[in-house]
């Protein structure tokens, strides 16, 4: 079996089990937890990108940073659609988009 779903198997044969150990219950609840950090994680970019659109003052911004930042987040974004991990996919899909809006604004206000 695969590394990255060995955890996935684990996890099934422990709730199949029918006794839920205080390890599971307390992934259980991480799993449920993660979908809104996953949501809002992202979110902590959305300031510099009201400012780089408010202002359109790009000069302390790198676009090389900003590129590398991106194609990061598309290769997590292909990674969560292979292992079908749906946080990681909702986080970088997001964190993406934000990503190529500030690249896209350093394009446009430069």
């Amino acid at each position: 079996m695969s590394l990255g779903v060995r955890h996935v198997a684990r996890r099934r044969k422990a709730r199949l089990s029918g006794f839920p150990t205080r390890a599971s219950v307390l992934k259980n609840a991480l799993d449920i937890l993660i979908y809104p950090v996953a949501i809002a994680a992202p979110f902590a970019l959305l300031p510099q990108v009201i400012k780089l659109y408010t202002t359109q003052d790009v000069t302390s911004l790198s676009l090389s940073t900003w590129a590398a930042l991106g194609a990061i987040n598309f290769i997590w974004l292909f990674y969560g659609y292979v292992h079908r991990e749906r946080p990681i996919i909702i986080t970088n899909c997001i964190f993406a988009s934000f990503h190529l809006a500030i690249v896209v604004g350093i394009l446009l206000f430069r």
